[in-house]
């Protein structure tokens, strides 16, 4: 079974070309230690079928089905395989479940088939498959090898470049609902309003990494991109006054939240809201710095 890290995106720029190698986006975030796992089964049928939590979901499962489908044909296996994912991250919720199911998928039919490919070559076709299907551009790269990452050139594992940061740090998640990033990903308009928002956060994060900074021009990034919804930014408010600090998942309807204390100072935080801003799922968990694993 392979495990493979949710992530979180503070910022990013989009970057998209004809070719998905090269598509991508700069930006930065970090990766979870709550996973989504993967376990495939061969068959001798030329058939892909998606599983999540035992229910088919083939039809709808774009990412996971491109990403089987484009490895087999790469390596010309004429075989068919079931997929079985489970989450510990709600899905379209900005917490890169596509990408991590992607992930799953090349490294568990890699391990299966004992196809002997590189991690960078398995990353690659992940990250191929979430570009096509519009559900992602910048995860794959940043969770595989897991951390706190600043990506500062577009494109797939192997292409693009990453600097990445080990950090023993707590956070929060705490989500209201799903976003469609594919909406945003396909708008003309909202790109645009991303594009301008962005600048160029990235260098000014490398030049001054902490996790304080990362948060604030997170929060900067959302608000100036028009993102953020106002229960969101209130929200955000009232956990400063507890000293927290933290901005909106990209792309979901939820924040993450970092401080001192946090796990006592987040109980108090909810306690204190009404239930117009009481979201519906609350994660407390610690930045992977592994990235993609087996285990058993």
């Amino acid at each position: 079974m392979i495990r493979v890290p949710g992530h979180v995106t503070g910022f990013f720029k989009p970057i998209i070309r004809d070719d998905s190698t090269v598509s991508g986006s700069l930006g930065a975030g970090f990766s979870l230690k709550r996973y989504v796992y993967t376990r495939v089964k061969i068959l001798d049928e030329p058939v892909i079928r998606v599983f999540f939590g035992g229910r088919d979901v083939t039809k709808e499962a774009c990412t996971s089905y491109t990403a089987a489908k484009y490895l087999l044909d790469t390596v010309g296996k004429d075989v068919g395989v079931e997929i079985y994912h489970e989450f510990e991250i709600p899905i379209a919720c900005g917490l890169a479940s596509s990408g991590a199911g992607a992930l799953g998928i090349v490294f568990a039919i890699n391990d299966e088939l004992k196809l002997g490919m590189s991690r960078n070559e398995l990353a690659k076709i992940a990250h191929i498959a979430e570009v096509k299907c519009r559900t992602g551009l910048g995860s794959v790269i940043a969770q595989y090898e897991g951390m706190f990452e600043i990506r500062l050139k577009e494109g797939a594992p192997g292409i693009g470049k990453v600097a990445r940061f080990p950090v023993r740090e707590s956070v929060a998640i705490l989500v209201f609902g799903p976003i469609e990033t594919k909406k945003i990903l396909s708008s003309k308009e909202a790109l645009e309003r991303v594009i301008r928002a962005f600048g160029n956060k990235h260098y000014e994060l490398l030049e001054n990494f902490s996790v304080e900074n990362f948060c604030k021009l997170s929060k900067q990034f959302a608000i100036e991109a028009g993102l953020i919804n106002d229960r969101l930014l209130l929200l955000l408010r009232k956990a400063e006054e507890y000293g927290l600090y933290g901005s909106m998942l990209m792309l979901g309807d939820g924040i993450f939240l970092f401080g001192d204390d946090l796990e006592t100072k987040l109980q108090k935080l909810i306690t204190s809201l009404d239930n117009t801003f009481r979201p519906k799922y609350i994660m407390f968990t610690e930045i992977d710095n592994v990235g993609v694993s087996k285990v058993d």
